[in-house]
């Protein structure tokens, strides 16, 4: 069945909540706050010494084996978005990720190698894991999956790029504009496709499946930081 204008322009709402509620934003912020914190010195423990570098090299590195080889997410998805809508956004996002994967080569470079843990190995292959699981989520045949699946991941990267903007403060980077569409342009775009509640239904699976991966790459990360505060 087809859905009316309020439906679309009240699901684009739903979808955004729902970036909002399970994205990766809560999870980061403690993050930026120790980068913002530890940048005065003021902490001379050898913990905060050591975790404060191997942190700016973990965000670096795993955002990188994710998401810093091409093609990516949206790449894959815009082999499977066909609208006549979804042109200028997929056009632009590919664009600005283009921009995205050099700033991340670029902060791995500067950042060094990540600090070695026990189960290092374990750790590479749940990275590799996911950004399998994330691709094969941007290339589902079905139809509204790979959209959503790469309208999350803008919306998420986008609220969560400040982190990566503080990485390169630190390291004497400076930082590239996020080019990316905005959320206005996203969610309009979500509205635009969900023309029907099947299409919606798969728009959301790909949101909260990819929200899902892109969430647990940042609870390793500061999984892995909390257990070098702990030492």
């Amino acid at each position: 069945m087809l859905q009316t204008a309020a439906d679309s322009a009240n699901f684009g709402t739903q979808f955004a909540e729902l970036v909002a509620a399970q994205g990766s934003l809560p999870v980061t912020e403690p993050l930026a706050n120790f980068l913002d914190k530890s940048a005065y010195g003021t902490d001379l423990r050898l913990a905060v010494k050591i975790s404060r570098p191997a942190l700016k090299a973990d965000i670096a590195h795993f955002l990188n084996v994710t998401h810093g080889r091409h093609p990516g997410i949206v790449d894959h998805a815009a082999t499977k978005i066909i609208e006549q809508e979804a042109r200028e956004w997929l056009v632009q996002s590919i664009e600005a990720f283009v921009l995205e994967r050099k700033f991340l080569n670029q902060l791995t470079v500067a950042a060094g190698p990540v600090h070695r843990h026990v189960g290092q190995d374990r750790v590479n292959a749940v990275v590799e894991g996911q950004s399998r699981s994330i691709n094969m989520l941007a290339t589902s045949d079905r139809k509204g999956t790979a959209a959503g699946a790469a309208v999350a991941f803008v919306l998420d990267w986008q609220s969560t790029r400040p982190v990566l903007d503080r990485v390169a403060i630190s390291l004497g980077i400076e930082a590239p504009a996020c080019t990316l569409p905005d959320q206005r342009n996203s969610l309009s775009l979500i509205s635009d496709l969900a023309n029907s509640a099947a299409i919606q239904r798969a728009m959301l699976f790909g949101c909260e499946q990819m929200l899902a991966q892109q969430k647990g790459l940042w609870q390793l990360i500061s999984a892995r930081h909390q257990a070098i505060l702990a030492e």
